[in-house]
């Protein structure tokens, strides 16, 4: 249900170590033989750790045995992403067509809007 979220928040601590290029594909696995390997298997597993980590372990358990932090996240955004399930593309936009601000304040009102909107 909180896959944006989720996503958002990872992306984040991710980023703030420096380590993106492994689930956005950059980084990618080094020839068995090269000396760079074996920090690229740290590294990638170290990453990996951090997504499972992050997730229930019943929801962890169904990616951790993918090879790659890119192959773990891919994965996560094709089981949960709301953006491929047109059902609820539909329901969210039926939600903000409805929305109106009757008795909440503007702040509550332009914050129901935005997470609405942001999960299309």
């Amino acid at each position: 249900n909180n896959y944006n979220q989720w996503s958002h928040s990872v992306i984040i601590f991710i980023c703030r170590k420096g380590k993106e290029d492994y689930i956005i594909g950059i980084t990618v696995p080094q020839d068995e033989s090269s000396a760079r390997y074996r920090m690229w298997k740290v590294e990638n597993h170290m990453v990996m750790f951090w997504l499972l980590n992050s997730m229930r372990n019943e929801m962890g358990e169904n990616f951790m045995y993918y090879q790659t932090a890119e192959e773990i996240w891919d994965a996560t955004r094709e089981t949960y992403s709301n953006k491929d399930n047109t059902f609820i593309v539909f329901e969210i936009k039926r939600i903000l067509h409805d929305l109106r601000q009757g008795e909440m304040t503007i702040t509550d009102y332009f914050i129901a809007l935005t997470r609405y909107w942001q999960q299309l």
